[in-house]
């Protein structure tokens, strides 16, 4: 065995109606000022002001920031950090899929070091801790609340750069089940088979260790298990939180493992095509030799699966 190493500096809550923590991960930060960063379909829903009514009610003041689109960009980054910075805030909360997780993680670098997040493009350019960060996802895919990268889309290079940093890790990820109610299936489907890939691309990466395949093998029963029946009835919060904690693993899997970057990176950065559905269909046209041994294997599964059945470890959707 190879030696391995690996670490899990975050604090995290799992289960339904968690969301009421939200005020106390808060005062443990010591924050008194929030700027929640979100997406406009979460607002007209409601779920960002009854987050914000939390820390309200806790007396704490709180901004809003959700003018987030799919695949945020530089630009988005660029005004979500001056809206921070105008705010005053001494803290962000990040709510929603992966996009609004990559912009906080963003405007925790940015409001603090300066700069255009360009310049932290790449591997530990972060100088040091960034603005303190709370990370409640509403979807169970992309496992962002316990990953250390960010990812932004640089329309000026049509190109998707990545920042990676273990300083980017949230200091408190709250994983409600109750959030992921109203979710259509489409979405809820496109979610899952994300994360179910983060943990297969972490299971058969060459950089695995036993602590992260023991997280993607875990990743892997819970949403091959749970993923028909969450899609099937979001409104199920056993299903749902299974999901959750499935993507939350994968997540983990997925840093720890350090697998390749996706393919479908460059066409989300132009073209803004969805991550799971667009890899599912690049490679439902058996293009397997793309230089990335790991990446065809994990698609390579999914592709050839069949329902009821089993291939090697993993577990089939």
């Amino acid at each position: 065995m190879n030696p391995f190493e690996f670490f899990i500096p975050q604090n995290i809550t799992v289960g339904a109606g968690t969301l009421a923590k939200l005020p106390e991960c808060a005062k443990k930060l010591g924050g008194s000022h929030a700027m929640l960063i979100s997406g406009p379909t979460l607002r007209k829903m409601g779920v960002v002001d009854k987050a914000a009514d939390y820390l309200k009610d806790a007396g704490m003041a709180v901004d809003i920031f959700t003018d987030v689109e799919a695949n945020p960009s530089v630009t988005t980054v660029e005004k979500a950090t001056e809206a921070y910075k105008d705010s005053g805030a001494d803290f962000i909360v990040a709510l929603g899929g992966g996009s609004p997780m990559d912009v906080a993680k963003a405007v925790g670098v940015t409001a603090k070091y300066g700069g255009s997040i360009t310049e932290y493009e790449g591997a530990h350019k972060v100088p040091g801790k960034i603005v303190p960060l709370i990370a409640i996802p509403t979807t169970a895919g992309t496992g962002s609340e316990v990953t250390a990268f960010s990812v932004i889309t640089d329309h000026s290079r049509d190109y998707k750069l990545t920042v990676f940093s273990y300083e980017l890790l949230p200091s408190y990820a709250i994983l409600d089940p109750e959030l992921l109610t109203s979710a259509p299936a489409s979405v809820a489907a496109a979610c899952g088979i994300d994360a179910f890939i983060h943990a297969e691309e972490a299971y058969v990466s060459t950089a695995a260790s036993p602590f992260s395949d023991a997280m993607a093998e875990k990743a892997m029963e819970l949403i091959g298990k749970n993923i028909r029946r969450f899609v099937a009835r979001r409104t199920d919060l056993e299903a749902a939180e299974a999901m959750l904690t499935g993507s939350l693993f994968a997540g983990i899997a997925f840093s720890t493992g350090m697998t390749c970057i996706p393919i479908p990176e460059p066409p989300g950065g132009t073209i803004g095509v969805t991550f799971s559905r667009g890899s599912l269909d690049i490679f439902s046209k058996k293009s397997a030799r793309i230089g990335c041994s790991s990446t065809c294997l994990s698609f390579i599964i999914i592709n050839s699966a069949q329902p009821g059945t089993n291939i090697g470890r993993t577990y089939c959707l």
